[in-house]
């Protein structure tokens, strides 16, 4: 009897003693996905105003500097690993398949760079791992459809400082040759994420996916003529472009009334005829047909000196076109190809062209696979919500329109909220493909019962 009765302990024991692992470990991976939801949050919330406050913490470190801000963007990188470790075997393909080619190539030609600058190479390559963690963190930390408006809201949230701040950045400042920058670095930058805000408010009227917060919408559509008043104060033109392909792509499918904005545009001229300045500035300056007439004395206007920029690296290209020079090499260099160039060089302007430059046709084409991968789920996801996805198209061309005249790969701030609202498109998509056809790939037997009910696809804004 007693050989019986420590056998049958000896058999319950497995049974209990996984279960209560299991618990346990639960528990833990729901601490850590809730830490991780609360610091990204706080991240998205803050990060728009903090470049004022890490630039007073920044110290010299060789060729560099490095300031609180690093911290921050190691403490990114560690939550997306922590995440992936945590979930890695749950992790749906575009965690590694979308950004991964782009990454291995540039982390190798960090290897092959020649810069004096030794730190440049390895502090730009974690620049570009921080935008891979803000694209994959929405996968790891959406919970539910209502995660969706609440990550949108989240970068508008972002804003409420930097637009407070903007009104007294014009006070401050407002003159001739005034460009609102408010709390970020550059007034290129602020545009930008002018436009990512504008194209983010064009998505909540357009959506049908899932149940905004009560008013939410309406107050977005207010918030627009405020965010395109601060558009026009930065004087960025190719925002102005970028913004305006988003702005007729939605009123041409869903909202004719916004082609009067077009009508309304000449206003902003009539009343700071600095802007038409700044438009115009584009036809004026002298004209260059041989590289060899430059000198620093001569004067272009911002496009013509850009496409002798470009012009001067492609023989340079032309000698190095597989691998390139390595990541961060174009500003060197710049120094050897082109005479209007200051002494510490210039980035190319154009983002595609310095990619080219610095990691070549390897390095083109993985860009080409990242952006084609991003474009192909939010493609996929016109069966779930096609007037907002046509949206989001509508914002990736906007950035690859800022992106083919501007230095995108440097603007950090920007770019965190951009791959995180991308993430959160693409991570709402799987979200969907899953409550539609699971995880095995099969479709549930829920949907074919009518529990899951996918939303209309007609192309009316609400």
């Amino acid at each position: 009897m007693t050989d019986y009765v420590s056998s049958d302990r000896a058999a319950a024991l497995p049974r209990l003693h996984p279960r209560r692992i299991r618990s346990i470990r639960a528990i833990n991976d729901h601490a850590i996905h809730s830490v991780s939801r609360y610091v990204v949050f706080a991240i998205l919330l803050t990060r728009s105003f903090s470049d004022p406050i890490f630039g007073l913490s920044a110290t010299e470190f060789g060729s560099s500097s490095i300031g609180f801000g690093a911290i921050v963007n190691a403490l990114v990188i560690a939550v997306a690993g922590v995440l992936l470790l945590q979930q890695s075997l749950r992790a749906p393909s575009a965690v590694f398949a979308t950004w991964t080619p782009f990454l291995v190539v540039a982390f190798a030609s960090v290897y092959y760079t020649n810069t004096p600058q030794t730190t440049d190479a390895p502090r730009i390559f974690f620049v570009l791992v921080t935008y891979w963690a803000f694209f994959i963190i929405p996968f790891f930390i959406f919970r539910s459809r209502s995660d969706l408006p609440r990550f949108v809201l989240l970068i508008f949230a972002s804003s409420v400082v930097p637009s407070l701040y903007a009104f007294y950045d014009i006070w401050l400042s407002y003159g001739a040759d005034f460009r609102l920058a408010s709390t970020f670095p550059h007034p290129n930058i602020f545009a930008f994420y002018l436009v990512l805000l504008l194209g983010l408010a064009l998505y909540a009227r357009a959506s049908q996916s899932a149940a905004w917060p009560a008013g939410s919408r309406r107050l977005v559509s207010y918030y627009i003529p405020l965010l395109l008043f601060f558009l026009a104060m930065t004087k960025t033109r190719s925002a102005w472009i970028a913004c305006a392909v988003m702005f007729l792509v939605y009123a041409l499918l869903f909202d004719r009334r916004f082609l009067l904005g077009f009508l309304a545009a000449p206003l902003f001229a009539l009343a700071d005829p600095s802007l038409l300045d700044r438009l115009v500035d584009v036809f004026h300056g002298d004209e260059i047909e041989d590289l060899s007439r430059l000198t620093v004395d001569t004067k272009l206007n911002s496009y013509a000196w850009r496409e002798l920029l470009w012009t001067s690296a492609i023989p340079w290209i032309a000698m190095k076109p597989f691998f390139g020079y390595g990541l961060g090499s174009f500003k060197t260099y710049s120094l050897e190809f082109f005479p209007l160039v200051h002494a510490l060089g210039i980035d190319a302007h154009n983002f595609f062209l310095q990619v080219l430059f610095e990691m070549g046709l390897i390095g083109l084409l993985a860009l080409s696979w990242l952006f084609a991968a991003v474009t192909l789920r939010i493609v996929q996801g016109l069966s779930y919500d096609r007037n907002g996805m046509m949206v989001i198209l509508a914002l990736l061309v906007a950035y690859s329109l800022e992106a083919y005249s501007d230095n995108m790969m440097g603007y950090l701030s920007f770019n965190w909220y951009f791959w995180f609202a991308l993430g959160t498109m693409c991570a709402w998509i799987e979200y969907e493909r899953d409550a539609t056809f699971g995880r095995s790939g099969k479709r549930c037997a829920s949907v074919d019962a009518g529990v899951y009910l996918k939303p209309k696809r007609g192309l009316r804004a609400p």
